[in-house]
């Protein structure tokens, strides 16, 4: 059984197991004031299906908890509201999205997801008795957002690193960092761009279904997701500068390679000449005489000689 029912109400905070019978639509057997909150990890198609049969949920809205691809977003619906909201977590220097869909209404809450969410364990810790569903929604959704920090602290970190490396050492395995960290910024940014219009139609209290006071909270969860955007976009311009600096500096790896090579064909190239023109078959060999062979050797060696303090005194070398 992968739903777990608890029932908040001002005085009590009772956790039913998983080996229980399946809740009671809201409204049954409720204090006054009080409300259902239904965790669907892991759900079934019988999870759906009596999801949606019990509180009659939209077919919609059952597809979007059944499929697990959507963007963050709030839609209204008679009775309730449905949103999605996306967490991620950093395994092995890669993100790992963990989608989350919701049911809000005025005395229930669902909540359905795959993978375990820290955000939910944050809730039930920081639950206060005398709140109702929108706020705990709220505790979920400013956990999923505070925990954006520490991946964009490590992001940067990194981009601090991969300055460093590129200006001792740049090589192959930098530029698949960099694009690899990209990415992930892009990944970022696709998350919480939606994730913040969400956050802002609730704290504009444009739904019934979130009452005034917890408004304000849910403004305070947009202001954080604004700075996380702004943070994205200082990231990637810092990261764009790092793509630029080991672009420049290969660059210039490559014409110091280039100008070495030039310098020592420019090097050879009399060499060159002198050797074959001494070695040209004549009816009668020029450079017969020894002396002539002589000056032959001489210029041989003087001519690099020479050659290499012009380009010194050129400041080519």
């Amino acid at each position: 059984m992968s739903i777990t029912q608890i029932h908040l109400d001002t005085r009590t905070l009772t956790a039913i197991s998983t080996d229980a019978p399946r809740p009671y639509p809201p409204n049954v057997g409720e204090a006054e004031g009080g409300f259902v909150w239904l965790d669907v990890s892991a759900p079934t198609e019988d999870d759906l299906a009596w999801l949606a049969r019990t509180y009659d949920f939209h077919p919609l809205a059952i597809e979007d908890c059944r499929h697990f691809n959507q963007r963050a977003k709030v839609e209204a619906y008679p009775g309730y509201l449905f949103l999605s909201l996306t967490a991620m977590t950093r395994r092995d220097s890669e993100l790992v999205p963990r989608e989350m869909e919701a049911f809000l209404g005025s005395d229930f809450l669902i909540t359905v997801h795959r993978e375990p969410l820290e955000a939910l364990t944050y809730a039930r810790q920081h639950w206060q008795a005398n709140r109702h569903a929108d706020f705990l929604l709220y505790l979920i959704a400013d956990h999923i957002t505070d925990a954006y920090v520490p991946l964009l602290d490590e992001i940067e970190d990194e981009i601090d690193a991969l300055e460093d490396a590129v200006l001792e050492s740049a090589s192959q395995a930098t530029l698949h960092r960099i694009f690899a960290l990209k990415q992930q910024l892009v990944a970022l940014r696709r998350v919480i761009a939606p994730m913040r219009e969400v956050m802002n139609a609730l704290a504009s209290t444009r739904y019934n279904l979130v009452s005034e006071h917890t408004a304000l909270y849910f403004r305070d969860v947009y202001d954080h997701l604004v700075r996380l955007y702004d943070l994205i976009e200082t990231s990637r311009d810092l990261l764009s500068n790092v793509l630029d600096a080991y672009l420049s500096i290969v660059s210039n790896r490559l014409n110091e390679v280039m100008k070495r090579l030039t310098l020592i064909t420019t090097v050879f190239m009399p060499i060159s000449f002198l050797v074959g023109f001494g070695g040209m078959n004549f009816a009668h060999i020029p450079f017969d005489d020894v002396r002539a062979f002589g000056v032959m050797l001489a210029l041989l060696i003087v001519t690099p000689i020479l050659m290499a303090l012009w380009f010194w005194r050129s400041k080519w070398v």
